[in-house]
């Protein structure tokens, strides 16, 4: 019986063959998103006729340079109706008078998804 010799050619990377079939890269799932709910805040304070109140914050759309006027809906009452923060996420904010006063104490904090009345002194 006759030896059969069998040339095998030398890899110069020394790495293994490829696979018979090609692996699929995984793909990394992103993480949902917390799902963003109606937050309402109603600032209680008569301002006097010809006067507003805005609120600053740190949580969009407020920001702490500029502020978001209210609206009036009755006397002493002016409205706010935050759409972009997640339900559970904590805020801060702060009213004032004619976007130029604030209102004395520390800021409010708020949490999304949970209405609040807040009553501020100036």
């Amino acid at each position: 019986m006759a030896v059969r010799s069998v040339r095998v050619k030398s890899d110069s990377t020394g790495a293994a063959p490829p696979a018979a079939s090609p692996v699929k890269p995984t793909r990394k799932r992103a993480k949902p998103k917390a799902k963003s709910v109606l937050t309402p805040i109603r600032v209680h304070y008569d301002v006097g006729q010809g006067n507003r109140i805005s609120v600053r914050g740190d949580t969009e759309p407020w920001q702490w340079e500029c502020g978001v006027d209210g609206k009036n809906a009755a006397a002493d009452v002016w409205e706010f109706q935050l759409e972009r923060i997640p339900a559970g996420q904590a805020f801060q904010f702060k009213p004032l008078i004619n976007d130029t006063v604030y209102s004395t104490g520390e800021n409010y904090v708020g949490t999304g998804g949970q209405a609040l009345d807040i009553y501020p002194a100036f």
